[in-house]
């Protein structure tokens, strides 16, 4: 069975929440125009969280990923890094399904 990771009405007040999977990673989930998709939480440029010091996933306009340690942006749809020292790599995703009642799933392999 998959693994519960997050309901999707869970991201209405915030577009992005941190998870833990099954294996002990941390990773996040993102939700940009309707869109929820999840990565590693590890940036390419220095393998650092994405999310530090400032706790978010998004800037602050929240249409792109953004490393709180470097500033760079990844696009949400691929995690590929469009601005920044990471520019041409890019975030690792993390497959995953939702259904019709809004469970957000990691994908089965």
């Amino acid at each position: 069975m998959a693994a519960l990771l997050a309901r999707a009405h869970e991201l209405d007040a915030a577009p992005s929440r941190g998870i833990v999977l099954p294996d002990g990673r941390n990773a996040f989930l993102v939700r940009v125009h309707g869109r929820i998709t999840a990565f590693v939480n590890r940036c390419p440029h220095q393998r650092v969280p994405l999310n530090v010091p400032e706790g978010e996933f998004l800037e602050a306009r929240g249409e792109l990923i953004q490393c709180g340690m470097h500033g760079a942006l990844f696009l949400p749809e691929s995690g590929e890094c469009v601005f920044g020292p990471c520019q041409g790599r890019s975030l690792e995703p993390v497959a995953i399904s939702v259904d019709a009642e809004g469970n957000v799933y990691l994908a089965s392999e």
